[in-house]
């Protein structure tokens, strides 16, 4: 730090001051201006203010530049679904999300920007959904959820701008095929050709989706081990990552292999559609065709995985068993898998029973 005074134009009691600071990163600041004093003394003081001025100046940090608005809805729901497909999450929760964006929270947030949602629009956009059902009036406000939450990843919020609550979804019981019903379908399916076999026993036996069934290749079978690798699904007509995104591993029962070891493979897939692989109404109509010569009721194609997971548990397995040949993460998923009107009935008998023995030893 320097300080020089120099008479100003010659004239003896007013001065030129030259003042000089530096930090330690070597940033210089200067100032070079008349004093504003008369007097060498009072130059002097003055010049020793400037200087701790000029100092001040040079320590402070510097300003944070000024941030734009976060963007408008509309905006970041572009960036949201590009970071989804980077995030490469699966093809069928990419539509979903934008389903629920084009339908339901576009059209009351668009314009909006993301720190300017209101609760009032949260009440617009559950009065849009008051048609639609519970379950998809909760789906959409996880979606709107999960947007706020990647844009405070994103630094393009601080917080989510207005708190609202996700009610749970209601589930419905499991239906399956009881015993019966299996065996008919499974007569019928013989009676319409082996690929019919093929659909219901992994279905029946392997617990496998529908998306699961068709993208099943031969690759994927392991006749030594006894067991298939769950490593593609079809969603959307398209051959895609299993749900969870995760592989795994599901043994076969002893009909099952058998089945599938006499089957003829034509091509990479075990259904196979001259080389490629067939879709999700192609299983649909094979599923209505067996139902109908099975003389039994419609009840989607899920309705195998859902008697697979009730066989397990009706012949003793457990809701454990069930998560883990059903894939499933957690035991309440598998628990909604199961059909309990079987249970209860057994349930009941077992409390007959207990009655009658302490009625026997009264």
């Amino acid at each position: 730090m320097t300080i020089k005074l120099r008479p100003w134009k010659g004239r003896k009691n007013e001065f030129e001051v030259d003042v000089i600071v530096k930090n330690a990163r070597g940033d210089e600041l200067r100032s070079r201006v008349k004093a504003p004093v008369t007097g060498k003394t009072s130059v002097e003081r003055w010049a020793r203010n400037l200087e701790q001025e000029l100092l001040a100046r040079l320590l402070a940090p510097e300003p944070e530049p000024e941030k734009p608005p976060p963007p408008t809805f509309e905006e970041f729901s572009k960036t949201f679904l590009d970071l989804c497909e980077a995030d490469r999450l699966g093809t069928n929760t990419r539509m979903n999300y934008d389903v629920h964006l084009r339908l339901y929270l576009l059209p009351v947030l668009a314009r909006r920007r993301l720190d300017e949602v209101t609760p009032k629009d949260i009440t617009a956009i559950k009065k849009s959904l008051v048609s639609k059902s519970h379950n998809t009036m909760c789906e959409v406000l996880k979606t709107l959820r999960r947007l706020f939450n990647r844009a405070i990843a994103e630094k393009e919020i601080k917080c989510a701008p207005v708190d609202f609550e996700v009610p749970r979804r209601k589930r419905k019981p499991a239906v399956a095929y009881d015993d019966q019903e299996q065996v008919a379908l499974l007569a019928a399916a013989e009676a319409l050709g082996p690929m019919f076999v093929i659909v219901v026993l992994l279905g029946l036996d392997g617990g496998l989706r529908r998306g699961e069934i068709l993208a099943l290749k031969w690759t994927d079978v392991d006749f030594k081990r006894r067991l298939v690798a769950v490593r593609h699904n079809i969603v959307r007509g398209k051959l895609d990552v299993p749900k969870g995104r995760t592989e795994d591993e599901v043994g076969l029962t002893p009909r099952l292999a058998e089945v599938l070891r006499s089957f003829p493979a034509t091509g990479p897939f075990v259904l196979d559609n001259s080389g490629s692989h067939f879709k999700e109404h192609h299983i649909k109509g094979w599923m209505k065709a067996l139902v109908k010569r099975a003389g039994l009721p419609w009840r989607g194609t899920h309705v195998l995985r859902k008697s697979c997971g009730t066989r397990i548990a009706e012949g003793g397995g457990g809701v454990a068993a069930v998560a883990s040949h059903l894939r499933h993460k957690d035991l309440q998923t598998a628990s909604d898998y199961v059909d309990r009107r079987g249970g209860s009935a057994g349930a009941l008998h077992a409390l007959e029973t207990s009655w009658r023995r302490a009625s026997e030893h009264s």
